[in-house]
C-alpha cells in the first residue's frame, strides 16, 4: 500500500499501524512517503500511490479536485508561538492576538501556503498583522527562529514547545487543523485500502 503524507500524520497515523498489519494483517505492507500536501496530492493523480494524508485549515480550506475522495481523521487546535518574553499581557480573540503582533514578522511554512491562507484571513480581519517574512518546513526550527527573535509563527497546541517560546491561544475565530485521507474516486472497495481507511477512522 502507497502512501503519502505530512509528517504529523505518519507519525500520528500511519506509523502505530506498521505493526498492527504486520502482526494481523501481514499481506498488507504500508510504503511510507513524508510529503506536503499539494506534493501528496499530486503524486495520487500521478496514480504513484493509493492513499495521501493531507490537511487544511479551518480558516482556509483547500480545493480538491472532483476526482478525488477526502475522508475526514483528525482535528487539531493550533495557536501562535512568540517568544516567552513578549507573550505576557497579550489576551483576547485572535484578532487582538494579531493585532498585538503586527510589527512583528511571521514565519511561515517554505511547502505549503496553507500558514500564509490563515494568516491573510486573520490580517484581513484584524485590519493587521505580522507579514511572512521567513519560511520553514520543520516545526523544530520554526521554535528556534522564534527564539531568535526573527518572528511569530502558527504552532500546534499540542505540541510540546521548547524552552523560550509561549504559545499564544487563537480563538473567536479558532485556528483549527484539518487531517483528511484522500484517495481515487472509485476505489474505496479495495480491499487493502478499504482496511487502511478502516483503520484510521477507527483512531482517536
Amino acid at each position: 500500500m502507497r502512501t503519502a503524507g505530512f509528517a504529523t500524520a505518519v507519525i500520528r497515523s500511519l506509523l502505530p499501524l506498521v505493526l498492527e498489519f504486520a502482526e494481523d494483517h501481514p499481506g498488507v505492507r504500508l510504503i511510507m512517503h513524508e510529503h506536503e500536501p499539494a506534493e501528496a496530492v499530486a503524486l495520487l493523480a500521478a496514480d504513484e500511490i493509493d492513499l495521501a494524508m493531507v490537511y487544511d485549515y479551518n480558516l482556509a480550506p483547500a480545493p480538491l479536485d472532483a476526482s478525488l475522495e477526502s475522508i475526514p481523521l483528525w482535528t487539531a487546535s493550533w495557536g501562535l508561538g512568540v517568544p516567552e518574553h513578549l507573550a505576557a499581557g497579550v489576551s483576547g480573540n485572535s484578532l487582538a492576538v494579531f493585532e498585538a503582533f503586527r510589527e512583528h514578522d511571521l514565519i511561515g511554512n517554505s511547502r505549503n501556503r496553507a500558514d500564509e491562507d490563515v494568516v491573510r484571513v486573520l490580517t484581513s480581519l484584524a485590519g493587521s498583522g505580522p507579514v511572512v517574512r521567513h519560511k520553514a518546513d520543520n516545526l523544530d526550527l520554526v521554535e528556534e527562529l522564534i527564539v531568535a527573535g526573527l518572528g511569530v509563527g502558527l504552532l500546534p497546541a499540542e505540541r510540546p514547545h521548547r524552552l523560550g517560546v509561549r504559545l499564544v491561544p487563537l480563538t473567536e475565530p479558532e485556528v483549527r487543523l484539518r487531517s483528511y485521507a484522500v484517495i481515487r474516486r472509485g476505489r474505496r472497495t479495495w480491499p487493502p485500502l478499504a482496511l487502511l481507511l478502516d483503520r484510521l477512522t477507527a483512531a482517536p
